[in-house]
């Protein structure tokens, strides 16, 4: 079960399209499965023509209306509130039942002691995704002209939906994996601009690869101004001496402004703060005056040679080896060194990424954002610092990010494809152990599905006489690396 919220004013506005066709034809039976009792017509289901949406919309909005009260970011408050398609459908019973228990638990309802808000929950059929859903809609304005506070709604509301799962038998959501949601503006505003998937998913790998290839806060602002992201600082109050955080945006396109995205809404680990902490050398000071700049800096042509060399390739997969290795011995109670493990394999495959798929996203994009959801901290765990030394993977992500198109390093690629499945496998039976059963399934897909094939069709060519020239017969990994044929099933076990 899983909530999102938005925050307007335009009561009318959203209630007409509630009950309305929808953006693509996809809303059936709109009705009305629950509301405050004092809402005229909270007992009837069903609401037709503009007369009865303009009335029912002036009722929920009375108190906003009659009190002229200001509330910061809107008096709407809009949750929808839907479930994995796995789970089905429930009754119009049962989504009643939950609206209830969201709006008593968010103290919105008289049972907290204070005036009640207006609120009504539409059910109108499954979303284009195949999602059963509802709409939860709350006039932050209480009938006594209060305000209903909002703090923390969305951590409010996933707890709230986290014990629901458990009563109503549902299945549990892993939120503490979780990475901020797509909204439905930015999927169309990416149809618009012609790009194959919002920008926050580009700009979070982007982010990601830069932050794994850089030793230090210098070298990540000029990775991502080289990778085609805009980026700009955010001062502490009072001047302009110190930087504590940063906002991202990509190219914009022909007749748009730039979308700006700051680090902590693509991921919990992209925050500056939590980004400093795998830069043991950084100096934050130094890098004020590199933020105001312009350009991109040196190119790194010459590193770049000597890490398109094959025995490069095998030392990057020698890195994720003994990360791997490592983490044999790491409880899975130690959450920070599983997610900085996490964090930088992701980090490897967005570099990666971006250079074998620049046009398109593909299976190195999907395996780098199902690796980031392992780095997301825990709530309890965000504040934490690091345990061991970061960056034990900068020189695969290096490798990585310097790769060649065409298959030249088929070898080297092949090993390190395989290094990164044997960690995808830690990470899995890490997140079975914890029971975070949701993130355990994403990574067994990925490492066992596009991921796998890929490695095989690398694999194959190394095994092909005259594939590739110098390498007619199959080659031994090194020690401590794992023969493919010897781990390709490990999924399966």
């Amino acid at each position: 079960m899983m909530p999102n919220i938005t925050r307007g004013d335009e009561a009318s506005d959203l209630i007409r399209y509630l009950f309305g066709p929808g953006r693509h034809n996809e809303h059936t039976n709109q009705r009305l499965i629950a509301a405050q009792d004092g809402i005229v017509g909270a007992g009837r289901p069903y609401f037709e023509g503009e007369s009865e949406l303009r009335a029912l919309a002036q009722e929920f909005d009375a108190p906003w209306a009659l009190f002229g009260v200001d509330v910061p970011d809107g008096h709407v408050w809009h949750c929808s509130i839907s479930l994995p398609p796995e789970d089905g459908a429930l009754s119009d019973e049962r989504w009643a039942e939950v609206a209830h228990r969201v709006v008593d638990e968010m103290e919105f309802s008289a049972t907290s002691g204070k005036a009640p808000c207006r609120w009504i929950a539409v059910h109108h059929g499954q979303s284009i995704n195949g999602n059963d859903h509802i709409h939860l809609v709350v006039n932050l304005v209480r009938d006594d002209g209060t305000k209903a506070s909002p703090w923390r709604d969305y951590s409010r509301a996933q707890r709230i939906c986290g014990r629901l799962e458990r009563e109503l038998g549902l299945r549990v959501v892993d939120r503490s994996r979780s990475v901020p949601g797509i909204k439905p503006g930015e999927r169309e505003a990416a149809s618009r601009r012609a790009r194959p998937e919002p920008e926050r998913h580009t700009l979070a790998r982007r982010v990601r690869a830069a932050a794994t290839t850089s030793e230090n806060e210098t070298d990540f602002i000029r990775e991502l101004r080289r990778s085609g992201v805009i980026a700009r600082p955010r001062y502490a109050p009072g001047g302009r001496s110190e930087v504590v955080g940063y906002s991202v945006a990509l190219q914009p396109v022909k007749g748009d402004g730039p979308v700006w995205y700051g680090g902590g809404r693509l991921g919990r680990d992209l925050t500056l703060a939590q980004l400093r902490q795998q830069w043991p050398e950084n100096d934050p000071a130094s890098a004020v005056a590199v933020w105001a700049e312009r350009g991109t800096g040196a190119r790194r042509d010459r590193i770049a040679a000597q890490l398109r060399d094959e025995s490069a390739w095998e030392a990057a997969a020698q890195q994720i080896a003994d990360v791997r290795g490592r983490l044999a011995e790491v409880p899975v109670t130690d959450v920070v060194r599983w997610c900085q493990a996490a964090h930088e394999a992701a980090g490897v495959l967005a570099a990666w990424s971006a250079r074998m798929e620049p046009d398109r996203p593909g299976p190195l994009a999907r395996a780098a954002d199902v690796l980031a959801r392992s780095a997301q901290r825990p709530v309890e765990y965000r504040s934490r610092p690091l345990t061991e030394r970061p960056g034990a993977m900068r020189g695969a992500g290096m490798v990585t990010f310097f790769a060649r198109t065409g298959g030249t390093s088929a070898w080297g690629e092949m090993l390190l494809l395989q290094q990164v499945r044997n960690m995808m496998r830690a990470l899995h039976d890490m997140h079975s152990a914890r029971e975070e059963r949701d993130q355990a399934s994403r990574l067994r897909s990925e490492a066992t599905g596009d991921l796998a094939r890929l490695q095989q069709a690398r694999q194959q060519m190394t095994y092909s006489p005259g594939a590739l020239p110098g390498m007619d017969t199959y080659r031994q990994p090194s020690p401590g690396m794992d023969r493919p044929e010897e781990r390709g099933n490990q999924f399966g076990r």
